[in-house]
């Protein structure tokens, strides 16, 4: 499977193709690709940078303006989503899982400006679930230390060691997979859409892109956060 789908008209067909190479470049004698995922991401990230910017000047104890109202609205949210799946010890997350869900969300929504979704692309969903994977073990050896992190591979019966290490890897696979296969879904069926109906390809893609490209961006976005939220508490080795 390509690491990314692009659709494109041949005729009455579907082409599918990688994502586009933009640059290539050697070190240490590695080859390096500087791909449409890469620089669509930084495009991004200069988004989300000028909306934190914008969101975050003169800013008072006591909101004057709807900006910082709008501002606090978004800080609790995520500040009541963290403390409402992972406790309130947890908080010190929210500054990560906030980010992460705005740059997913912006991710899955870059096809309605005729860009591809870099979401699209299994790599860069593997590296968000790396880090969810991480965070899992860094929790779950800080919460138990070594004898609770060595212990969690073997609870509830020695036997289960080798069960409970696919499972450790399951996980962040399961992560990778989901959100790669759902945002590759909508690109097939909006292509499918639009090629089933031809010349008649008047408001029904525009009515599913509502879909696909909107509501399931910004699901797929918050059901990768939640779930990113409940494999890193339920590391915790704590007895308390």
């Amino acid at each position: 499977m390509p690491a990314a789908l692009m659709f494109a008209s041949e005729g009455a067909g579907i082409s599918v193709n990688g994502p586009l190479v933009v640059a290539s470049f050697k070190l240490f004698g590695i080859t390096f690709n500087l791909t449409e995922s890469i620089i669509v991401q930084w495009f991004v990230m200069l988004i989300l940078l000028i909306v934190v910017l914008i969101l975050s000047r003169n800013l008072k104890v006591v909101p004057e303006t709807k900006r910082q109202a709008a501002a606090e609205m978004i800080v609790d949210f995520f500040r009541s989503t963290v403390d409402g799946t992972m406790g309130a010890k947890y908080g010190r997350y929210v500054p990560y899982f906030s980010a992460l869900f705005c740059f997913i969300m912006l991710n899955n929504l870059m096809g309605l400006l005729g860009l591809r979704n870099p979401t699209a692309d299994v790599s860069v969903t593997g590296a968000f679930a790396v880090i969810t994977f991480c965070l899992v073990q860094f929790n779950k050896a800080k919460t138990g230390k070594f004898k609770g992190f060595m212990k969690s591979f073997v609870e509830p019966m020695p036997f289960m060691l080798p069960f409970n290490i696919i499972g450790e890897f399951a996980n962040p696979l399961a992560l990778t997979l989901r959100l790669f296969g759902n945002m590759v879904a909508g690109m097939v069926i909006g292509a499918l859409i639009y090629f089933a109906l031809g010349h008649f390809a008047v408001g029904i893609p525009a009515v599913a892109s509502l879909y696909f490209d909107i509501f399931s961006a910004v699901m797929q976005a918050y059901i990768f956060m939640m779930l990113s939220m409940s494999y890193i508490s339920s590391a915790d080795c704590s007895e308390d």
